[in-house]
C-alpha cells in the first residue's frame, strides 16, 4: 500500500488488492529485494480470452527509471504470449509522460479514449500491444472512442 498511495494521484484501496488475489483469472507479481525483503514494485494483470489487460503497475518513486517497470511489463507480455493472448491492453491517465514513454518504448500504440476514467475531466487512454497479426479484439469498453 506504501508503493501505491506513494504513486497514484487516486491509490487501489486495500480491498481492491484484496479482491483481485481472489479472482481466478486476475494474476500479480511482486519485485521484492532478496536479501532485505523491501517490495520495490508490483504489476496485476488480467488473463480473459484471447486479452490481457495489465490493471496497475507501480515502482517505488526512488526506484523508477532503474528498469523495474520495463521488467515487469516484459513478464507480462511474456505470460501473454505464453497465455496465446492476440492482445496487452492497458490505460494511462492522460498527461502522464513517463507511462506513455514506458509503454510506448515497449511497443504500444494509443488506441482508444475512457472519457472520465479516473475521475471528471481526467481521461485514460487506452494502449494496446498486438501479440499476433490481426485485429486488435473488441475489449467491450463501452465508454471507450478511437483515439485518432
Amino acid at each position: 500500500m506504501e508503493i501505491e498511495r506513494r504513486t497514484f494521484a487516486e491509490p487501489w484501496t486495500p480491498g481492491l488488492f484484496l479482491h483481485e488475489l481472489k479472482v481466478p483469472f486476475a494474476r500479480s507479481v511482486v519485485v521484492r529485494v532478496p536479501e532485505t525483503d523491501e517490495m520495490l514494485g508490483y504489476v496485476c494483470w488480467w488473463e480473459v480470452g484471447e486479452e490481457v489487460h495489465i490493471l496497475n503497475l507501480a515502482v517505488r518513486p526512488e526506484m523508477q527509471r532503474r528498469g523495474i517497470g520495463r521488467a515487469l511489463v516484459d513478464l507480462v507480455l511474456e505470460a501473454a504470449a505464453a497465455a496465446r493472448a492476440g492482445v496487452v491492453t492497458l490505460e494511462v491517465r492522460e498527461g502522464n509522460t513517463a507511462a506513455f514513454v514506458l509503454y510506448g518504448g515497449l511497443g504500444f500504440e494509443r488506441t482508444g479514449r475512457r472519457r472520465n476514467y479516473y475521475a471528471p475531466g481526467v481521461d485514460a487512454i487506452i494502449m494496446s500491444r498486438r501479440l499476433r497479426a490481426g485485429p486488435i479484439p473488441d475489449t467491450g469498453a463501452g465508454a471507450a472512442s478511437r483515439v485518432p
